[in-house]
């Protein structure tokens, strides 16, 4: 029922122009029923200032879980350079490439690429795509939803001489502190930012947390 009547009342789904917040002025393929919040500059502006203080002219980045490819159109929007969007998803990297299109100066800016990433058999690492004929990011924004551990380890030589920023995604306790292991391991001190509380965003564990490391 609860659908049924954001079906009625919502404007269908289709291209749109986002008008507010970090992403102002992006065009993207909008669903109502899920993305309202995205729509109005709510998603994840805990983030914002951070990602205001790492994306000047040039960054190079990584999206990792770039899912309908929101953030790698706010990165590419910012850096005027080189994204690379990693999805695990076969039909999310169908539709954000519908909505890299809607924006001709920056579709050409960003590069989907359809793989799992992690240290195992089977698994794209990201030191091996970086280092592979790919690019290695100034930037690495991580959030594939408990994996984040096993592609922190894909990334060793890229955390080691390269020293990017990076925003992981948390999603349990346990999670959080491997992976502040690994980046301290690596000379970060990252900054915990915890998700707001009024008008929060839906997200599916009790545990969701962001490591920031600048």
């Amino acid at each position: 029922m609860k659908q049924a009547i954001k079906r009625a009342i919502l404007p269908p789904p289709g291209p749109r122009r986002l008008p507010l917040g970090i992403a102002r002025g992006l065009r993207m393929q909008i669903d109502f029923q899920y993305q309202t919040g995205t729509y109005l500059g709510l998603y994840e502006v805990e983030l914002n200032r951070h990602l205001r203080q790492i994306l000047r002219p040039g960054v190079t980045a990584f999206d990792v879980g770039a899912q309908h490819g929101y953030d790698s159109l706010v990165i590419a929007k910012h850096t005027h350079v080189a994204v690379a969007a990693f999805e695990c998803d076969a039909s999310c990297i169908e539709e954000m490439a519908d909505s890299f299109a809607l924006n001709p100066g920056l579709v050409d800016l960003i590069r989907p690429v359809h793989a799992t990433i992690g240290d195992e058999v089977g698994q794209l690492g990201l030191d091996d795509w970086a280092y592979g004929g790919g690019f290695v990011p100034d930037f690495v924004k991580l959030d594939i939803e408990g994996a984040e551990v096993a592609a922190l380890r894909s990334a060793d030589r890229i955390l080691a001489e390269r020293r990017p920023a990076l925003i992981v995604e948390v999603h349990s306790r346990e999670l959080e502190l491997d992976c502040g292991e690994i980046l301290a391991g690596h000379g970060y001190r990252p900054v915990v930012v915890s998700p707001r509380k009024i008008v929060p965003d839906l997200r599916p564990g009790e545990h969701n947390r962001w490591l920031v490391a600048v």
